[in-house]
């Protein structure tokens, strides 16, 4: 069975969901900047529980590549929230992210929407709640949060 078929083990799995949602919270709260730019919009949960709001390059779809007037746009639109940071997929490198990225001079970095793990990161035993503090990390970076 899983965790939930046992109620001490859902009890404990809830404790750590909430740890874990007032790290992210206490984290994200004092920030210079509130929007973050990702290669596709994967965190729009993330951007919406955390007062965040998050720029997407290519929509829905990490394979989408944009006109060279869309990404223009793009590229302005980056420009004018003072981003200093391009994400892109841990499983999905993006040459989109890296191309806004020289554009505008930001940097590039990985935020996980935990779609999978990657063989490495599953045998070096990552699990959710270590991903996402590490998601926590670089944003906590990319937004100047103190």
């Amino acid at each position: 069975g899983t965790a939930l078929d046992r109620p001490e083990a859902a009890e404990e799995l809830a404790g750590r969901l909430e740890e874990l949602d007032e790290e992210l919270a206490a984290g994200l709260r004092d920030c210079e900047r509130r929007t973050f730019v990702t290669s596709h919009a994967a965190f729009r949960y993330l951007a919406s529980r955390y007062d965040l709001k998050q720029i997407s390059l290519a929509g829905l779809s990490p394979e989408a590549e944009p006109t060279p007037k869309a990404l223009a746009a793009l590229v302005e639109e980056v420009e004018e929230t003072r981003s200093t940071t391009v994400f892109f997929e841990t499983l999905v490198p993006s040459d989109l992210a890296a191309t806004v990225a020289r554009e505008t001079g930001a940097e590039t970095a990985t935020l996980d929407p935990l779609e999978g793990l990657s063989p490495d990161a599953a045998s070096a035993g990552a699990d959710y709640f270590s991903v996402m503090r590490e998601n926590l990390a670089a944003l906590r970076k990319a937004l100047a949060c103190t």
